[in-house]
């Protein structure tokens, strides 16, 4: 014999939602899915960005690296010459620095001619230990999908007196993502610049 507290039990168990409690039932699973699927699109964001910086990062300290010990390693008493013929000039017509110069490496009481040299087409940073054997040259960049330079020249320096100091020389170049970050070559928000200076030191 059933009861009557049974009998209502029964009814309860065998209600069906009401076409309100739907809805709202369908707005929330909505909104926690556009939470979801905009936290998995942030999280790929920020993953590309970090992997952008990194990669980025790592070219401009290798190159940098690369410049380094290559300048360290050249005549300090012959110095730089410059590659006049690429001057780098602003909108105004002044003298930024040299794309291309020329290095003197001591090589049993002689010297070899090397030189590095950047290409802004290709963003390639070149260096030839002896210009007269181009099968020596060495790529140490060039622009990709995850890394681009913008800028890249050369300088010298000048002492107390103002005389010119062709041994102590300054590098400057800029590189970016090239937009990999943001899928957008125009928002480069993983960027790297870099102001240096080498003495060269070789003179054995």
């Amino acid at each position: 014999m059933k009861t009557a507290s049974t009998n209502i039990t029964s009814r309860f168990s065998q209600r069906a939602f009401t076409l309100a409690e739907l809805m709202v039932a369908t707005g929330v699973g909505l909104s926690l899915g556009g939470i979801v699927v905009l936290l998995l699109v942030q999280t790929a964001t920020e993953q590309r960005s970090g992997f952008a910086e990194s990669t980025v990062e790592e070219k401009a300290y290798i190159l940098e690296a690369n410049i380094t010990a290559c300048l360290r390693g050249m005549s300090a008493n012959q110095g730089l010459t410059p590659n006049y013929s690429s001057g780098l000039l602003t909108a105004n017509g002044i003298l930024l620095g040299y794309e291309s110069v020329f290095m003197f490496c001591p090589t049993n009481g002689a010297y070899n001619t090397a030189s590095i040299s950047y290409s802004p087409s290709s963003g390639q940073v070149i260096y030839t230990p002896n210009i007269l054997n181009s099968s020596t040259q060495m790529v140490w960049m060039s622009n990709s999908s995850t890394a681009i330079l913008t800028e890249f020249y050369f300088t010298t320096s000048f002492n107390l007196d103002g005389s010119q100091n062709n041994s102590l020389v300054n590098v400057v170049f800029q590189m970016n993502d090239n937009g990999f970050s943001q899928h957008n070559p125009t928002n480069n928000p993983a960027s790297i610049f870099r102001n240096f200076s080498v003495q060269m030191r070789n003179d054995n």
